[in-house]
Formats: C-alpha cells, sequence, structure tokens
C-alpha cells in the first residue's frame, strides 16, 4: 500500500518504508537566463492511485513581460529502494530509436557519445548524460529495482507531446540518493497570462519478487500508452521485406521485383518466409527532400511498381526521411524560409551522411511553419492515396528536434516534431501504417503505429566505430540491436509495434556468424517485434530458409526479460504463447563462453514437458537438454549466441 502526504514537502512510501521518495521541495521552474522565478508561478497537483501516485504541474506566467522558460521540476528529493543500495539497478531509455538503452549498476557510469555531432544524431545534442557513478538520466521514464530485496520504484511520464520528460537517480549521492522528475521547455516562450499544459508523472511501487522491475516497467509503458491513445495495439505485427541491408542506396527497381517474383513464390504469409508487404527503401529519390521525384533506377515510376506489388498479393511500402532535405535539394533552393536556422541565421545541420555524399549536408524543415506542415501532409497524401503505398517508413525523425531557431518561438522541441508527424498522420490517413525511425520516442506515441527500438543491424557483430565513438552503446551494430531490443521490448503493444530492425540470415556479404544469426532470430522473435527480411532473397540457401521458418515459429508470445535488472546484458527471456506453450531463451551476448543453465523452477517452470511430449531437446541444434533436478542445461552457450528450451506448461 503506498501512501503520499500532500502539504508542499511532497512524499511517497509503500512497502512499509521500504521504498520512499522525499521529503521533496515545492515543484519549481527554471528560467532561462534570468532569476528564479521572474514572474512565473508553479501549479501542482498530486492524485493517489492504487499503485501509487500521480504528480501533475504546470508553470503560469504572472508578469507583464514573456519568459523564456528552460525546466520544470515536478519532485525532486531522497529516494530509497530496499535494502541496499548498492544493488540498484536503474533503466536508462535513451532518446531516441538508435540510443542505447539497458539498465546500469550503482557503481556504473553511463558513458556518452564524445562529439556533439554524434550527440546530435544517435542521442541528445541538449543534454550530455551524467558522468558520475549511478547517475543516470532516463528519458521519458525510469525504474529502480533492488533484485534482492524484491523491490522497485518506477516513474513514468503520460504527457509527452509537449516536451521532453526525464527521470533522474543519483545512486551514489551523499548523504542519500536522490531522484527527480522534470521536463524540458528548452527555452520556449511563455507570455503574461499563459500557462505551459500539465504535465503528469506516474509514480509507482513494486514489491515483493526479484521481477518487481519488469513489472513496474509494464504498469508504467501501459499507463503512458493509455493516457496517449497509441496506437497499433489491436492489430498483429506485419510481416515483410525491405531493401536496405543488402542493396542500401544502390537499390534498383529491378533488385525490387526480383525479390518481389520470390515472395509471390512463397505467397503472402506463407510457409518460408512469411511476408505482408515490400519495402522499398533508401534509394528511390531524385534527392532528399525531393520526395516525390523518382530517380532514374526506378524506370517505372513509384505508383507502377505499388500497382504490382499489391497485384502480387503484397501491401506495397516506402521510406522517406520527411524533416530532412539535401542542400542540393529543389525544395532547399525553392524554400529556403522553410529551415531551421542557428542564433546566426545559418541552416543549422541535420546530417553528414556518407551513403548521400559527405560534401552534401542535410538541413531540417522548420515543422512549426504552417506552409511546411502542409507540404508534409501532401507528401504523405501523395504516397499513400496516389502512389498506393499503405506502409511509410519515416526515418531521421530526430532532426524536427534539434535546437535552433524557428518560426514558433513558443514551441519546444517536442512540439516540433509532434506537429510534424501529426500533419504526415493527417497527410496519410488513419489507415495507413506509420513506421517511426531514428526518433525520440515519446512526442511520437499516438501517431505512428510501429517505431524502430534500436540501431541498425549491420552485416557484423560490432565495429571499431561502434566500440570507440559508439561507447559500445550508440550507433550502428547487431550487438545493439539485440541489446535495444531486449531492453525495450516492454513497449511493444503499450506505447506503439516495436520495429526491432531487419533480420539478415544470408551466409555471404556478411561477418555474422551462424551462432550470431540464431541470437538475432531469437531476440527478436521471442520478443514478438515486427519481423522483417532483408537479404537477397533468391540467393538464400536452404538451411537459411529454414532458419526464417524456425524465428517465425518462436514468435507470437509475450516476452520478458528476466534479468533485466540484474546485469547489465540480459541472458534470460521467457515467451508465453497463448496455447500454453513456453519458450525459454538462454543468451549470451558477451565476448566469451558461459555455462547454459537456467533454473525451471524460478520461472514457475518446473513442472513443465517438452512441447510434443518427447525427451528435452534445443531448439535450434536439436541436441539433448539435461535436466538435473529442476535445472536445465543446454551445454556450454559460446560467446554472441542464443539457445532455446520449449515447453508446455
Amino acid at each position: 500500500m503506498a501512501t503520499t502526504e500532500a502539504s508542499d514537502r511532497w512524499r511517497f512510501v509503500a512497502a512499509d518504508g521500504r521504498i520512499a521518495v522525499g521529503p521533496c521541495p515545492p515543484a519549481r521552474v527554471v528560467v532561462a537566463g534570468g532569476p528564479p522565478t521572474a514572474g512565473v508561478a508553479v501549479e501542482r497537483a498530486d492524485e493517489p492511485t492504487d499503485d501509487g501516485t500521480l504528480v501533475r504541474a504546470r508553470a503560469r506566467n504572472d508578469g507583464d513581460e514573456p519568459v523564456a522558460l528552460d525546466r520544470l521540476v515536478l519532485f525532486e528529493g531522497p529516494l530509497r529502494v530496499g535494502e541496499d543500495r548498492r544493488r540498484w539497478r536503474a533503466y536508462r531509455n535513451g532518446y531516441q530509436s538508435w540510443s542505447g538503452t539497458r539498465t546500469i549498476g550503482a557503481d556504473e557510469r553511463d558513458r556518452d557519445l564524445p562529439t556533439a555531432f554524434g550527440r546530435a544524431g544517435a542521442t541528445d545534442a541538449r543534454h550530455r548524460a551524467p558522468r558520475a557513478r549511478g547517475h543516470v538520466r532516463s528519458d521519458a521514464f525510469g525504474v529502480v529495482a533492488e533484485p534482492v530485496s524484491g523491490d522497485a520504484l518506477g516513474v513514468a511520464f503520460t504527457t509527452l507531446a509537449d516536451a521532453f520528460a526525464f527521470v533522474e537517480v543519483e545512486a551514489a549521492a551523499d548523504p542519500h540518493p536522490r531522484v527527480s522528475a522534470w521536463v524540458d521547455l528548452d527555452g520556449a516562450t511563455l507570455g503574461p497570462g499563459e500557462s505551459t499544459p500539465w504535465f503528469t508523472a506516474r509514480v509507482v511501487a513494486r514489491t515483493g519478487d526479484p521481477g518487481a522491475g519488469n513489472r513496474a516497467l509494464r504498469a508504467l509503458a501501459g499507463a503512458t500508452g493509455d493516457a496517449m491513445a497509441a496506437r497499433g495495439r489491436d492489430r498483429p505485427h506485419p510481416t515483410g521485406w525491405c531493401s536496405w541491408y543488402f542493396y542500401f542506396t544502390d537499390v534498383t527497381e529491378s533488385d525490387v521485383r526480383a525479390n518481389l517474383a520470390v515472395l509471390a513464390a512463397d505467397g503472402r504469409d506463407g510457409p518460408t518466409f512469411g511476408c505482408e508487404y515490400v519495402m522499398v527503401d533508401d534509394g528511390h529519390q531524385a534527392a532528399i527532400g525531393d520526395w516525390l521525384t523518382t530517380n532514374e533506377k526506378f524506370p517505372s515510376g513509384m505508383a507502377a511498381l505499388a500497382g504490382d506489388i499489391e497485384a502480387a498479393g503484397f501491401d506495397a511500402g516506402i521510406w522517406w526521411a520527411p524533416f530532412l532535405v539535401s542542400s542540393r535539394s529543389r525544395v532547399a533552393a525553392d524554400h529556403p524560409e522553410w529551415l531551421v536556422r542557428d542564433g546566426r541565421g545559418r541552416p543549422i545541420l541535420g546530417l553528414l551522411n556518407p551513403g548521400w555524399g559527405l560534401a552534401t549536408p542535410m538541413r531540417v524543415l522548420d515543422t512549426t511553419r504552417p506552409d511546411v506542415l502542409e507540404h508534409l501532409a501532401e507528401v504523405a497524401r501523395t504516397i499513400g492515396a496516389d502512389w498506393g503505398y499503405a506502409i511509410q517508413k519515416l526515418d531521421f525523425l530526430y532532426a524536427a528536434a534539434l535546437p535552433g531557431v524557428r518560426h514558433d518561438a513558443r514551441a519546444t522541441r517536442a512540439q516540433a516534431l509532434r506537429r510534424g508527424l501529426e500533419a504526415i498522420r493527417s497527410g496519410a490517413g488513419e489507415d495507413a501504417f506509420l513506421l517511426g525511425c531514428g526518433c525520440p520516442l515519446g512526442p511520437a506515441v499516438g501517431v505512428v503505429d510501429a517505431m524502430r527500438i534500436g540501431a541498425d543491424v549491420t552485416p557484423s557483430w560490432t565495429s571499431l566505430l561502434g566500440r570507440t565513438a559508439g561507447r559500445n552503446r550508440h550507433g550502428l551494430a547487431t550487438s545493439h540491436a539485440i541489446l535495444n531490443t531486449l531492453t525495450r521490448s516492454g513497449l511493444d503493444g503499450a506505447w506503439f509495434l516495436n520495429d526491432p530492425d531487419c533480420l539478415m540470415v544470408r551466409d555471404t556479404d556478411t561477418r555474422l556468424t551462424i551462432d550470431e544469426v540464431r541470437l538475432l532470430a531469437t531476440a527478436f522473435a521471442m520478443t514478438d517485434g515486427m519481423l522483417v527480411l532483408s537479404d537477397d532473397l533468391a540467393a538464400l540457401s536452404a538451411e537459411r530458409r529454414a532458419l526464417v521458418a524456425r524465428a517465425r515459429a518462436l514468435a507470437g508470445g509475450r516476452a520478458e526479460v528476466v534479468d533485466l535488472f540484474e546485469r547489465a546484458l540480459p541472458e534470460l527471456v521467457v515467451s508465453r504463447h497463448p496455447d500454453g506453450r513456453v519458450d525459454v531463451g538462454l543468451l549470451n551476448l558477451g565476448d566469451g563462453p558461459r555455462p547454459g543453465t537456467v533454473d525451471l523452477a524460478r520461472l514457475g517452470l518446473a513442472d513443465g514437458r517438452a512441447a510434443g511430449g518427447d525427451g528435452l531437446t534445443e531448439y535450434w541444434t536439436g541436441r539433448p537438454v539435461e535436466l538435473r533436478g529442476t535445472l536445465a542445461d543446454v551445454g556450454v552457450l559460446p560467446r554472441h549466441s542464443a539457445r532455446v528450451i520449449r515447453l508446455e506448461a
């Protein structure tokens, strides 16, 4: 039972005092470049819930002059969770799709990208990660768990359309650990007599078992999704093929048609590939920003190609990056007034992409301008209604939220992003399937149907860039994609449908081992996100085609990453299916071998039987699983590998 004190010095207590926040001072606002208050008042209201409380706050300008607001702090104060803060692990949700997400121990440091350019494209251009041990700033929501005592505290903002929000934990602070919840107002202007929207944070406590952290995460994700009318909850995960990870920007119309022929032979939702859509990724456009002009590699035009994809029995999908424009594009030349600028009036840099030419900087559209919003809506309408693409993949969406000078000085970065997404939705229509990518997650909830939740996969486990500049957390790497697939699995069906990225299974033009491919397939399928292929399908060996079918058979359950709050690299995922089948995945994301044992009693599966009634065998290799009491042993797990045990509960 949780209790709150509604005085100015707010306090939250649960689990007989094992979980507590506060006492906290009153909510406060920070004015950009001014005195602490500067005529701005803060209103706060608290509302108890069955499992915690809601904390609401807003700022109001009671002065006679406009003020620029930096941040609004809903609460900040001492934190207690469980018996020993040294055992804490704090959930650190990343800023956008590609940002690394994991749990961080009380004696560990979060590691930021070293350059401002890197942070702009992969993490948060405005806020650097804290450097102190045990200091974690999590975007939109956060959980602190003490797995030995089985206690967890979770905080999530349920209002994410109007500002980026953060939950900050300082596990090593003296004399007490601290927690705070605040929203970033980005220096947006508040006029006399005006108020910000109400911002709401939900606080929950979970006690009684080592899975308390996971239960808190699920409760928070559901609460935010409910409040923001999340889409995608009542539909199955679409499956498909995407041109990107084999053809990249060199893709041609002939390439797409060749793979369409292979898929047509298998049939829609066929026994081998199981695809429902065909996605033309980056490479069809004349220039970034000139989306309705097709290049010479697609001589039939995009509408004709979509028609042929549909005639073959599949939905047509297409990629575009709505908020970026090439400095050499027609739209940039015709509408320089559409671009976000810096304080000196120069267009800001949205991206330098080697695939598009490092000599050609990408600029950013100002999504607070009505004419830009009309343009975005018309492009989305043309792609959907006129060309016939039912699925639109929207990439590099972070650009709309980069810091800069915009037409509407009252808009926060989150509002700028949200307005752009809503314009695309209005043009595409309610029936269109919108897939976000490279996107700050919160402002997209309720607008997109699905969201990329991790980094791009690559034809290798990692790279020198990923290990160094990427800090083994952010940026392109199959290892990063797998980790985020696990750590963000709880968002699937709560905020949107999860897109873990494409499943590459080929055994040519790749440095991924068979173990790494099986690990990728296990993580993607067992967490039941979208399952999308991206190989030259005609070139796949029979063995790799069979692997696709095996991966598809793992999907469809409800997953729990059991040890999420026990270690940085999770090792155990359980997927429970509606028919009673249970899949137990043993994972090794580490760089060395480890024992492949699991106590089935811990999972409530001590009485489980092998699916099909025979002796237990490992799913991928077919090797026998040794049972010693309730301990199941699949043998040594090589580095970067997965093994799966299938049971009937």
